[in-house]
C-alpha cells in the first residue's frame, strides 16, 4: 500500500549551529531546535569544515 497525504506525526525542526575556530576547522552541528533532555545528548551530528558537500554532487 502506498502512503498518501500528510504523515500522522511531524518531526521536530532541525537547526544547524556553526562554531568558528581560529586554530582548527569550523564545525557545523545539526540538532533538534528544541530538544528534550534525552534528545539533547543523543540526537545530533557534527562535521568539520571541508568534510561536507552538496547532495546534488552525488547524483
Amino acid at each position: 500500500m502506498m502512503p498518501t497525504g500528510e504523515p500522522d506525526h511531524h518531526e521536530p525542526p532541525i537547526r544547524a549551529t556553526i562554531v568558528r575556530y581560529d586554530d582548527h576547522p569550523d564545525e557545523c552541528t545539526l540538532h533538534p531546535a528544541d530538544p528534550d533532555e534525552d534528545s539533547r545528548l543523543t540526537e545530533w551530528i557534527t562535521a568539520e569544515s571541508g568534510y561536507y558537500f552538496a547532495i546534488s554532487s552525488c547524483r
